[in-house]
């Protein structure tokens, strides 16, 4: 199952179910779906946020949601209230808000592909080399513009797959790490390397200044649950800049896989449902980018996260 967080209206955000080529209103389809399919079960949430904390209960509810407005769109062409309001609506006319527009953490992995190590003359790390970016001001949709920093001279894209968890969870181990995760999307960790170099400080690097700008995180087009993705190791990660190919790589090719990079950071702190882990990006990632470039990441059959790159208006 895909779902998204539409917006139907300026400044109105909701969560939706991807139902062929539809997007169906997941609050408004599970009030109205006929009384064998609710079955008793409570309304869906309006927000991916709520719906992520209430866990696999609202997930099934939701599959079955789906089913039921697959058969309605089949049969009608559209989902429609009691009261005869269409809650369907063509998925190609609809802007989509970044999947989890709100998360409450976004974990990062650096130095998570050979090539990208050999590209910086770097050494691969022992362990997980994890970062943060603020919660929120990060993150913005498909089709967003990503405000290039003003001082940079070497701001790059790295397309990333991104894990979405689904559950609170502490100490998780390897074999149980599946278990804690909602589903995937593509991930940009825009980055202004030049900003990070810390001349005084030779061999630091400012992780703050080159990552954690306002509009680091394109996120996107949807938040595809695992039930859908086989192995999210087995995904051909692409990223084109105006349509040009500069990454293109399996995520097989991770050096620390996902349930090790759980463990490893479920040992240090709780995760929460909503949290973001970025998995590093693969070698290719380099080519300063200027204002009207257009990023695109294609990660196996998840979507194409796409990106315009703006200068910040005086």
């Amino acid at each position: 199952m895909r779902l998204v967080t539409y917006r139907p209206a300026p400044g109105c955000e909701r969560l939706g179910i991807i139902v062929g080529d539809h997007v169906v209103d997941a609050a408004l389809a599970s009030a109205a779906c006929e009384p064998a399919v609710k079955a008793g079960t409570p309304t869906l949430p309006c927000d991916m946020m709520t719906f992520l904390d209430e866990g696999d209960a609202a997930i099934e509810v939701a599959k079955r949601v789906a089913i039921w407005a697959g058969n309605e769109i089949k049969h009608a062409g559209k989902v429609t209230t009691c009261d005869g309001e269409t809650i369907s609506y063509e998925r190609a006319k609809m802007r989509l808000g970044a999947p989890v527009p709100r998360p409450r953490r976004i974990l990062c992995l650096a130095v998570n592909y050979v090539a990208h190590a050999q590209e910086g003359n770097v050494n691969l790390p022992e362990k997980p080399y994890v970062f943060i970016k603020p919660g929120t001001a990060p993150v913005v949709a498909t089709n967003e513009n990503v405000i290039r920093p003003p001082k940079s001279e070497n701001f790059v894209f790295e397309g990333e797959l991104g894990v979405v968890i689904g559950k609170r969870c502490r100490r998780v181990s390897r074999d149980s790490a599946y278990d804690v995760i909602a589903g995937y999307t593509n991930v940009n960790d825009m980055s202004a390397r030049d900003l990070g170099k810390v001349p005084t400080m030779p061999g630091m690097f400012d992780w703050f200044a080159a990552k954690a700008f306002d509009t680091s995180l394109p996120m996107g087009p949807e938040l595809v649950l695992k039930d859908e993705v086989r192995n999210p190791h087995e995904l051909r990660l692409q990223v084109r800049v105006n349509g040009q190919t500069v990454q293109d790589e399996s995520t097989s090719q991770m050096v620390f896989k996902i349930p090790e990079t759980i463990d490893y950071i479920t040992d240090l702190i709780t995760l929460e449902p909503g949290d973001i882990i970025c998995t590093g990006t693969p070698g290719g990632s380099k080519g300063a980018l200027k204002a009207g470039d257009i990023v695109d990441v294609e990660i196996g059959d998840l979507g194409v996260l796409t990106s315009i790159i703006a200068d910040r208006e005086a």
